[in-house]
Protein backbone atom coordinates (compact mmCIF):
# COMPACT_ATOMS: atom_id res chain seq x y z
CA UNK A 1 0.00 0.00 0.00
CA UNK A 2 1.40 3.37 -0.98
CA UNK A 3 2.06 5.89 1.78
CA UNK A 4 -0.37 8.78 2.03
CA UNK A 5 2.46 11.13 2.92
CA UNK A 6 6.06 11.28 1.71
CA UNK A 7 8.55 9.56 4.00
CA UNK A 8 11.38 12.05 3.72
CA UNK A 9 12.60 11.80 7.31
CA UNK A 10 14.46 8.53 7.49
CA UNK A 11 15.63 9.13 11.05
CA UNK A 12 11.97 9.02 12.22
CA UNK A 13 10.43 6.42 9.88
CA UNK A 14 11.76 2.94 10.79
CA UNK A 15 11.43 0.21 8.16
CA UNK A 16 11.47 -3.58 8.54
CA UNK A 17 11.90 -3.34 12.28
CA UNK A 18 9.49 -6.03 13.43
CA UNK A 19 7.48 -9.13 12.59
CA UNK A 20 3.86 -10.00 13.27
CA UNK A 21 2.99 -12.98 15.48
CA UNK A 22 -0.32 -14.44 16.66
CA UNK A 23 -1.09 -14.01 20.36
CA UNK A 24 -0.41 -17.03 22.53
CA UNK A 25 -1.58 -17.40 26.08
CA UNK A 26 1.38 -17.65 28.50
CA UNK A 27 1.90 -21.11 29.95
CA UNK A 28 1.55 -20.16 33.58
CA UNK A 29 -0.78 -21.07 36.40
CA UNK A 30 -2.66 -18.28 38.17
CA UNK A 31 -3.24 -19.24 41.78
CA UNK A 32 -6.10 -17.57 43.62
CA UNK A 33 -5.38 -16.36 47.16
CA UNK A 34 -6.03 -19.09 49.72
CA UNK A 35 -9.39 -19.10 51.46
CA UNK A 36 -9.49 -17.90 55.08
CA UNK A 37 -9.14 -20.68 57.62
CA UNK A 38 -12.56 -20.93 59.27
CA UNK A 39 -14.23 -23.10 61.86
CA UNK A 40 -17.19 -24.08 59.73
CA UNK A 41 -19.86 -24.22 62.42
CA UNK A 42 -18.86 -21.10 64.36
CA UNK A 43 -18.34 -19.00 61.21
CA UNK A 44 -21.75 -20.04 59.87
CA UNK A 45 -23.38 -19.25 63.22
CA UNK A 46 -21.77 -15.78 63.43
CA UNK A 47 -22.70 -14.92 59.84
CA UNK A 48 -26.26 -16.17 60.29
CA UNK A 49 -26.68 -13.92 63.32
CA UNK A 50 -25.38 -10.80 61.55
CA UNK A 51 -27.47 -11.48 58.42
CA UNK A 52 -30.64 -12.06 60.45
CA UNK A 53 -30.05 -8.80 62.35
CA UNK A 54 -29.51 -6.90 59.08
CA UNK A 55 -32.62 -8.38 57.49
CA UNK A 56 -34.74 -7.65 60.56
CA UNK A 57 -33.51 -4.04 60.60
CA UNK A 58 -34.38 -3.84 56.91
CA UNK A 59 -37.89 -5.12 57.55
CA UNK A 60 -38.42 -2.45 60.20
CA UNK A 61 -37.02 0.18 57.82
CA UNK A 62 -39.38 -0.88 55.03
CA UNK A 63 -42.35 -0.97 57.39
CA UNK A 64 -41.59 2.61 58.53
CA UNK A 65 -41.36 4.04 55.02
CA UNK A 66 -43.27 7.16 54.06
CA UNK A 67 -45.45 6.24 51.05
CA UNK A 68 -44.93 9.71 49.58
CA UNK A 69 -41.17 9.15 49.45
CA UNK A 70 -40.89 5.49 48.43
CA UNK A 71 -39.88 4.86 44.80
CA UNK A 72 -38.44 2.00 42.82
CA UNK A 73 -38.16 -1.68 43.65
CA UNK A 74 -38.93 -2.44 47.31
CA UNK A 75 -35.72 -3.57 48.95
CA UNK A 76 -32.73 -2.46 50.98
CA UNK A 77 -28.97 -1.99 50.92
CA UNK A 78 -26.62 -4.12 52.98
CA UNK A 79 -22.95 -3.66 53.79
CA UNK A 80 -20.56 -6.63 53.80
CA UNK A 81 -17.01 -6.70 55.17
CA UNK A 82 -14.40 -8.84 53.40
CA UNK A 83 -10.74 -9.34 54.32
CA UNK A 84 -8.17 -7.88 51.94
CA UNK A 85 -7.44 -11.41 50.71
CA UNK A 86 -11.14 -11.87 49.93
CA UNK A 87 -11.32 -9.49 46.96
CA UNK A 88 -12.09 -12.44 44.67
CA UNK A 89 -15.51 -12.77 46.34
CA UNK A 90 -16.71 -9.33 45.19
CA UNK A 91 -18.09 -10.70 41.94
CA UNK A 92 -20.01 -13.39 43.85
CA UNK A 93 -21.84 -11.04 46.23
CA UNK A 94 -24.65 -10.19 43.81
CA UNK A 95 -26.90 -12.24 41.55
CA UNK A 96 -28.39 -10.58 38.48
CA UNK A 97 -31.06 -13.28 38.29
CA UNK A 98 -32.27 -12.11 41.70
CA UNK A 99 -31.99 -8.44 40.58
CA UNK A 100 -29.28 -7.92 43.18
CA UNK A 101 -26.51 -5.45 42.36
CA UNK A 102 -23.11 -4.72 43.84
CA UNK A 103 -23.19 -0.93 43.89
CA UNK A 104 -20.19 0.37 45.85
CA UNK A 105 -16.84 -0.90 47.09
CA UNK A 106 -14.92 1.06 49.72
CA UNK A 107 -11.21 0.32 49.80
CA UNK A 108 -9.51 0.24 53.20
CA UNK A 109 -7.26 3.13 54.14
CA UNK A 110 -5.57 1.41 57.09
CA UNK A 111 -3.45 -1.77 57.00
CA UNK A 112 -5.50 -4.80 58.01
CA UNK A 113 -8.85 -3.01 57.60
CA UNK A 114 -11.53 -4.84 55.61
CA UNK A 115 -12.88 -4.12 52.15
CA UNK A 116 -16.48 -2.91 52.48
CA UNK A 117 -18.95 -3.79 49.72
CA UNK A 118 -22.54 -2.55 49.47
CA UNK A 119 -25.24 -4.55 47.68
CA UNK A 120 -28.84 -3.69 46.86
CA UNK A 121 -31.22 -6.56 47.68
CA UNK A 122 -34.81 -6.57 46.46
CA UNK A 123 -37.22 -7.59 49.19
CA UNK A 124 -37.89 -10.78 47.24
CA UNK A 125 -34.23 -11.81 47.68
CA UNK A 126 -33.89 -11.06 51.40
CA UNK A 127 -33.14 -14.72 52.22
CA UNK A 128 -30.39 -15.02 49.58
CA UNK A 129 -27.40 -14.89 51.91
CA UNK A 130 -29.04 -16.97 54.61
CA UNK A 131 -29.53 -19.78 52.08
CA UNK A 132 -25.88 -19.49 51.03
CA UNK A 133 -24.69 -19.76 54.63
CA UNK A 134 -27.03 -22.66 55.44
CA UNK A 135 -25.67 -24.62 52.47
CA UNK A 136 -22.12 -23.79 53.55
CA UNK A 137 -22.89 -25.13 57.01
CA UNK A 138 -24.78 -28.30 56.03
CA UNK A 139 -23.81 -29.42 52.52
CA UNK A 140 -20.53 -30.78 51.11
CA UNK A 141 -19.38 -30.63 47.51
CA UNK A 142 -18.19 -33.69 45.58
CA UNK A 143 -14.66 -32.83 46.74
CA UNK A 144 -15.68 -32.81 50.38
CA UNK A 145 -15.56 -29.04 50.81
CA UNK A 146 -18.38 -26.86 52.21
CA UNK A 147 -20.74 -25.64 49.50
CA UNK A 148 -20.39 -21.91 48.74
CA UNK A 149 -17.07 -21.85 50.57
CA UNK A 150 -15.36 -19.40 48.14
CA UNK A 151 -18.06 -16.82 49.00
CA UNK A 152 -19.10 -17.52 52.59
CA UNK A 153 -15.62 -18.08 54.02
CA UNK A 154 -14.60 -14.64 52.75
CA UNK A 155 -17.54 -12.81 54.33
CA UNK A 156 -16.71 -11.29 57.70
CA UNK A 157 -19.97 -9.64 58.76
CA UNK A 158 -23.16 -8.15 57.32
CA UNK A 159 -25.18 -5.09 58.37
CA UNK A 160 -27.84 -2.73 57.05
CA UNK A 161 -26.27 0.00 54.94
CA UNK A 162 -26.53 3.78 55.27
CA UNK A 163 -25.34 6.72 53.18
CA UNK A 164 -21.91 6.26 54.76
CA UNK A 165 -21.80 2.74 53.31
CA UNK A 166 -22.13 4.05 49.75
CA UNK A 167 -19.45 6.73 50.18
CA UNK A 168 -16.39 5.74 48.12
CA UNK A 169 -14.37 8.95 48.45
CA UNK A 170 -11.65 9.64 51.02
CA UNK A 171 -12.88 9.17 54.59
CA UNK A 172 -11.86 12.70 55.61
CA UNK A 173 -14.32 14.17 53.08
CA UNK A 174 -17.40 12.66 54.70
CA UNK A 175 -19.31 15.33 56.72
CA UNK A 176 -19.05 15.00 60.49
CA UNK A 177 -22.46 16.53 61.23
CA UNK A 178 -25.58 14.77 59.96
CA UNK A 179 -27.33 18.07 59.21
CA UNK A 180 -24.44 19.74 57.32
CA UNK A 181 -25.44 20.37 53.71
CA UNK A 182 -22.70 19.85 51.12
CA UNK A 183 -22.55 19.20 47.40
CA UNK A 184 -22.39 15.52 46.48
CA UNK A 185 -21.72 13.53 43.36
CA UNK A 186 -24.63 11.09 43.36
CA UNK A 187 -23.92 8.08 41.15
CA UNK A 188 -27.29 6.66 40.13
CA UNK A 189 -28.15 3.11 39.19
CA UNK A 190 -29.09 2.57 35.58
CA UNK A 191 -32.52 3.88 34.57
CA UNK A 192 -33.34 5.53 37.89
CA UNK A 193 -32.81 9.24 37.23
CA UNK A 194 -36.54 10.05 37.15
CA UNK A 195 -37.14 8.35 40.50
CA UNK A 196 -34.10 10.11 41.95
CA UNK A 197 -35.40 13.52 40.89
CA UNK A 198 -38.81 12.68 42.36
CA UNK A 199 -37.51 11.72 45.80
CA UNK A 200 -34.97 14.59 45.79
CA UNK A 201 -37.81 17.05 45.26
CA UNK A 202 -39.82 15.45 48.07
CA UNK A 203 -36.81 15.77 50.41
CA UNK A 204 -36.10 19.40 49.35
CA UNK A 205 -32.72 18.43 47.91
CA UNK A 206 -31.30 20.93 45.42
CA UNK A 207 -30.11 19.36 42.16
CA UNK A 208 -28.05 20.62 39.27
CA UNK A 209 -29.82 19.82 36.02
CA UNK A 210 -26.66 18.75 34.17
CA UNK A 211 -25.81 15.05 34.33
CA UNK A 212 -22.81 12.99 33.23
CA UNK A 213 -23.70 9.66 31.64
CA UNK A 214 -21.71 6.43 31.76
CA UNK A 215 -22.79 3.03 30.38
CA UNK A 216 -24.36 1.89 33.68
CA UNK A 217 -24.38 5.06 35.75
CA UNK A 218 -25.65 8.64 35.65
CA UNK A 219 -23.88 11.18 37.88
CA UNK A 220 -25.69 14.26 39.20
CA UNK A 221 -24.80 16.97 41.70
CA UNK A 222 -27.00 17.34 44.78
CA UNK A 223 -26.90 19.71 47.75
CA UNK A 224 -27.96 17.62 50.73
CA UNK A 225 -27.12 16.57 54.26
CA UNK A 226 -26.19 13.06 55.35
CA UNK A 227 -29.56 12.77 57.09
CA UNK A 228 -31.35 13.54 53.81
CA UNK A 229 -29.33 10.93 51.96
CA UNK A 230 -29.99 8.35 54.67
CA UNK A 231 -33.73 8.90 54.14
CA UNK A 232 -33.30 8.60 50.39
CA UNK A 233 -31.46 5.30 50.71
CA UNK A 234 -34.04 3.97 53.16
CA UNK A 235 -36.91 4.80 50.75
CA UNK A 236 -35.50 3.99 47.31
CA UNK A 237 -33.19 1.93 45.15
CA UNK A 238 -31.72 4.81 43.13
CA UNK A 239 -28.24 5.42 44.57
CA UNK A 240 -25.17 3.39 43.64
CA UNK A 241 -22.33 5.56 44.99
CA UNK A 242 -21.72 8.82 46.79
CA UNK A 243 -18.72 11.12 46.51
CA UNK A 244 -17.99 14.72 47.48
CA UNK A 245 -18.32 17.17 44.60
CA UNK A 246 -15.00 18.84 43.80
CA UNK A 247 -14.34 22.34 42.47
CA UNK A 248 -12.88 22.51 38.95
CA UNK A 249 -11.10 25.37 37.08
CA UNK A 250 -13.90 25.50 34.47
CA UNK A 251 -15.00 28.95 35.71
CA UNK A 252 -11.59 30.47 35.02
CA UNK A 253 -11.16 28.57 31.75
CA UNK A 254 -14.37 30.15 30.46
CA UNK A 255 -13.31 33.72 31.17
CA UNK A 256 -12.25 36.18 28.49
CA UNK A 257 -8.78 37.68 28.33
CA UNK A 258 -9.67 40.93 30.13
CA UNK A 259 -11.42 39.04 32.95
CA UNK A 260 -8.49 36.63 33.29
CA UNK A 261 -6.17 39.65 33.63
CA UNK A 262 -8.35 41.11 36.39
CA UNK A 263 -8.26 37.84 38.33
CA UNK A 264 -4.48 37.59 37.81
CA UNK A 265 -3.99 41.15 39.09
CA UNK A 266 -6.16 40.38 42.11
CA UNK A 267 -4.03 37.32 42.86
CA UNK A 268 -0.78 39.27 42.48
CA UNK A 269 -2.07 41.79 45.01
CA UNK A 270 -2.37 39.03 47.60
CA UNK A 271 0.86 37.15 46.91
CA UNK A 272 3.87 37.99 49.06
CA UNK A 273 7.18 36.62 47.73
CA UNK A 274 9.67 35.21 50.25
CA UNK A 275 12.42 37.47 51.55
CA UNK A 276 15.78 37.11 49.75
CA UNK A 277 18.27 34.87 51.52
CA UNK A 278 21.43 36.72 52.57
CA UNK A 279 24.50 34.70 51.76
CA UNK A 280 27.19 34.49 54.37
CA UNK A 281 30.44 36.38 54.03
CA UNK A 282 32.27 33.10 53.51
CA UNK A 283 30.06 31.95 50.65
CA UNK A 284 30.21 35.42 49.05
CA UNK A 285 33.96 35.53 49.30
CA UNK A 286 34.22 32.03 47.83
CA UNK A 287 32.29 33.13 44.77
CA UNK A 288 34.48 36.20 44.06
CA UNK A 289 37.73 35.63 42.25
CA UNK A 290 40.71 37.27 43.97
CA UNK A 291 42.16 40.31 42.26
CA UNK A 292 45.86 40.73 41.58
Amino acid sequence: MADDFPRDRAHIHLRNNGIREAYRRPNQLIHAPPLPARDRASHAAALTQSIEQAVESARQQIAARDPQLSVGTPGFYIEIDLPMSGRAALDQLADRRQHMELVAVHEPTQPGAPITASVFLPQSAQAYYLRKVEAYRDVDTDRGRPRNEPLVSRMETVRLATARSLFTDHDDLFPQAADEQVWWEVWLRDGRRENFEHIAEALNITLRTHAVRFPERVVMLALASTAMLDRMIAHSDVVAELRRAKDTPSFFMGLGGAEQRDWSDELLGRVRPPQPILRSAFSTAACVAPTR
